[in-house]
């Protein structure tokens, strides 16, 4: 009699844990998505392929232009926005022609086609890329980098660099100077740290302060022990206190200085209460991508896809391990059947159909990107899959364009600009 209990628990438990395999959970595309299927397959080029949907990008613009209502000016971050047709369109809708440039050749380019730009770098560049800038301008430019770029520097060291480059240029050099309000990532630390540098700026007058930059991202991560609220309250204050000490350094101090800092994942703090600031730098924000799910970003939505061709549809089983494969299958029903893509290893999520994943058993692959899932999918190798890149940084000169949606249909392409 207690051998049958034993077995009946037995039994129960078996049952109980077979109840917790997981569920299946593989759809085939939605309309939206099984809308641009049809498309690609009809006018796709067979190739991995960067969507980026302009009715949720205007909306985004528009979200963001509402909330900064005049009371910010806003500086497109051309990192996250990497073509010059996108960062044209947005600069147009947002009607902004400051941008923020974080690699050499860009700002190259961004000076050849943006006249009356103002560029402003978004870290602090060495001296050697500096310098190639200016050897690399065309000779006849209507850009004039004396009132139109900005460079960014984070210690006495650097100043003294640009100082020595403005004497071999035999030309004056724009300067912001990029505090540490919080998020430990360099520039001067502390206002006795900007002093010291503004008494070295003194004796360097081929250089010509504009401002102050300081980068905030630290508060949408703030820890649980940490309110944002005090977080973004104690990052305005450290930036008050920069700002108090460089005031008092009036024959340097710009009459109308520049106060640059937040980004993507703040703006909206800044937009909402008081503030330092009198400039916020935006990119992400504009597409989305998944690492900027945050409370704050709540309203935007995702306006970027990857695109990929099904190279091959088959069984998932594994190497050495195909003998399992029936109890795989029946344990987890997203194991059921791989698909390889065309291309992979992006800093992307599948997002459609839903229920695929990357296969971490198997590897990733930027060559042959492995997915598994469920035979609900119901891909075929005439069939593409979507991805929803994670960062925008990067990821669009990864491809040499973007095709463009509206109302959900092809409608035209932008060329990128490289990430080198």
């Amino acid at each position: 009699m207690k051998r049958r209990h034993l077995l009946g628990l037995g039994a129960l438990g078996l049952l109980g844990g077979w109840a917790l395999r997981p569920t299946d959970r593989a759809r085939q595309h939605d309309a939206y998505f099984a809308e641009l299927n049809r498309q690609l397959q009809r006018d796709g080029e067979g190739i991995p392929t960067l969507l980026l949907d302009l009715d949720r990008l205007d909306t985004n613009a528009d979200l963001l232009a509402a909330r900064l209502g005049g009371r910010l000016q806003l500086r497109l971050v051309a990192k996250s926005l990497a073509s010059i047709g996108l960062l044209e369109y947005l600069a147009k809708r947002l009607q902004t022609q400051r941008f923020m440039v974080f690699h050499q050749p860009q700002l190259n380019q961004l000076a050849r086609s943006f006249p009356q730009a103002d560029l402003l770098l978004g870290k602090p560049l060495p001296v050697a890329a500096a310098l190639n800038f200016y050897r690399q301008l065309p000779q006849r430019l209507d850009f004039d980098p004396d009132r139109q770029v900005t460079w960014l520097i984070d210690s006495q060291l650097r100043l003294m660099q640009y100082s020595e480059l403005a004497k071999a240029l035999g030309r004056p050099l724009r300067i912001v100077l990029e505090i540490d309000v919080g998020l430990e990532r360099g520039g001067f630390a502390t206002p006795q740290a900007l002093s010291q540098a503004l008494q070295q700026l003194r004796q360097q007058p081929a250089l010509r302060l504009q401002g102050l930059m300081g980068y905030d991202a630290h508060v949408a991560h703030s820890p649980p022990w940490q309110s944002q609220q005090r977080a973004f309250n104690e990052a305005e204050a450290r930036y008050r206190q920069f700002i108090n000490s460089a005031q008092g350094f009036s024959d340097l101090w710009p009459a109308k200085p520049l106060l640059n800092g937040a980004g993507s994942l703040t703006y909206l703090l800044h937009s909402q209460q008081e503030t330092s600031l009198n400039e916020v730098a935006v990119g992400s924000a504009l597409l989305k991508p998944a690492e900027f799910d945050t409370p704050l970003l709540e309203e935007h939505q995702p306006a970027l896809w990857i695109a990929s061709p099904v190279l091959k549809v088959v069984d998932g089983a594994l190497p050495y391990l195909q003998p399992l494969q029936p109890l795989v299958r029946a344990w987890n029903p997203n194991r059921q059947t791989a698909y390889y893509l065309y291309g992979g290893r992006w800093p992307a999520q599948p997002v459609s159909p839903a229920g695929l994943g990357y296969d971490e058993l198997y590897g990733r692959s930027a060559n042959q990107e492995r997915l598994m899932g469920g035979e609900g999918t119901q891909l075929t190798s005439n069939d593409w899959v979507f991805l929803r890149p994670t960062i925008s940084e990067g990821v669009l000169g990864d491809f040499s364009e973007i095709r463009l949606l509206r109302r959900g249909q092809l409608v035209g392409r932008w060329s990128t600009i490289g990430n080198t």
